[in-house]
């Protein structure tokens, strides 16, 4: 089984370069029009926003580097200036990017022109399907002073599901913005809706190999592909949400994570590149030590990658690691 989604992963991404390179549906601007400014958090929904409005919009992002932690960002005059300009502004929400609610709001733009995921998420309603013990107390206030955590796992762009809710919310509000190009919209989120249900399906035959597994993050970044492989999270209370908020690691959780890793109850330790610290550095040394595999996760998109190549690389990734 582990092979056949090999190969399948292997067709998926040549699937997905053929589609970037010639079946995008685009209809041209003419001389007189400018493309429709987008602006997003993050590159994972300015690249969902850039493939589904093709030529016809410009698609940028504040965060736009692997090294920078959404987290702790703090918006400069020149993002507030950005953010003015856009026609279109898309967040992820739940408390995840602060920086962008507060923009929005100090320049009192209309309801519109501003659109957060986790409106259009299922997970926010099925929270205590998707939480465990970790998550509880995962974004208490107190832990992350000056954020206002919603009381879910807002990671959703790692919830495909939640990514599908989102595709056809981006090709309307564009189509709000330029009505005319309505149907190269649609036609491109129905592309990527196709290559995100792909996506769905190679889910699907991994989770044979990873139903039951348990896994530990240093970080609640990857919860939602993870959860949906089948996979059972064990990571200690109070661990990743300190990590997450830029905090030490009580001695307690670390020792519980230890403890765990060696003693083998723990198949499989997720590792967010982008909030490293000493302490999730010891923990991953710790863990190659005792031969638990560590796969690396990140918030924002690789250079020169987008989203669907992203999670297709991150299947493969958790697949070569549960053999």
């Amino acid at each position: 089984m582990t092979r056949k989604l090999g190969l399948t992963a292997t067709a998926l991404l040549g699937t997905l370069a053929l589609a970037a390179c010639g079946n995008t549906a685009q209809a041209q601007p003419s001389a007189e029009d400018s493309r429709i400014q987008v602006l997003s958090s993050t590159t994972v929904y300015a690249n969902l926003a850039g493939e589904i409005g093709g030529d016809l919009v410009d698609s940028g992002s504040i965060i736009d580097s692997p090294s920078q932690d959404p987290h702790s960002y703090e918006a400069t005059a020149r993002d507030k200036l950005a953010v003015s300009k856009a026609q279109l502004v898309i967040g992820n929400g739940g408390g995840y990017d602060q920086f962008l609610d507060s923009l929005t709001q100090d320049l009192h733009l209309p309801e519109q022109a501003v659109l957060r995921a986790v409106d259009h998420s299922p997970v926010p309603a099925a929270s205590p399907e998707h939480e465990e013990h970790e998550h509880e107390d995962e974004h208490d206030n107190d832990a992350h002073p000056g954020h206002a955590h919603a009381n879910y796992n807002e990671h959703v762009w790692y919830d495909l599901d939640s990514m599908r809710e989102l595709v056809p919310e981006i090709a309307d509000r564009l189509s709000t913005i330029r009505p005319e190009n309505r149907a190269a919209f649609e036609a491109n989120a129905a592309r990527l809706d196709a290559e995100l249900s792909g996506l769905e399906s190679g889910i699907k035959t991994l989770r044979g190999e990873t139903q039951g597994r348990h896994f530990a993050m240093t970080e609640p970044v990857p919860f939602h592909l993870l959860a949906d492989l089948g996979m059972e999270d064990l990571t200690p209370a109070g661990f990743s949400e300190a990590i997450e908020g830029g905090a030490e690691v009580s001695p307690q959780a670390l020792k519980q994570m230890t403890d765990l890793l060696a003693a083998g109850k723990i198949d499989v330790l997720a590792y967010n590149t982008q909030t490293a610290s000493p302490q999730t550095e010891r923990i991953r040394d710790f863990a190659l030590k005792q031969n638990v595999p560590v796969v690396d996760f990140s918030e924002t998109l690789p250079a020169d990658t987008g989203y669907t190549d992203w999670m297709a690389g991150n299947l493969q990734s958790i697949e070569n690691n549960t053999k």
